[in-house]
């Protein structure tokens, strides 16, 4: 399983359940924080300017069987 994740996100505490929304995925919380931070918040999954959406970045949490976001901005 992966363990981090970085989506664009219309919500700063559910993680998306699409691919078009990840920006990262993968096990190295050093990668996953340097996606996280030079990515700009106000575009949406498919690219386009959207003041609705943010960026989240996420952990697996293998107890919920599920990620659960840990850091987001732009909301």
């Amino acid at each position: 399983m992966n363990t981090y994740r970085v989506d664009r996100n219309d919500s700063k505490s559910n993680v998306p359940c699409g691919m078009n929304s990840i920006l990262y995925i993968g096990d190295s919380l050093r990668q996953a924080e340097r996606v996280f931070n030079n990515a700009e918040a106000g575009i949406n999954s498919w690219n386009q300017a959207n003041a609705n959406y943010g960026v989240t970045l996420s952990t697996w949490d293998s107890g919920r069987n599920d990620y659960v976001v840990k850091r987001f901005k732009g909301f």
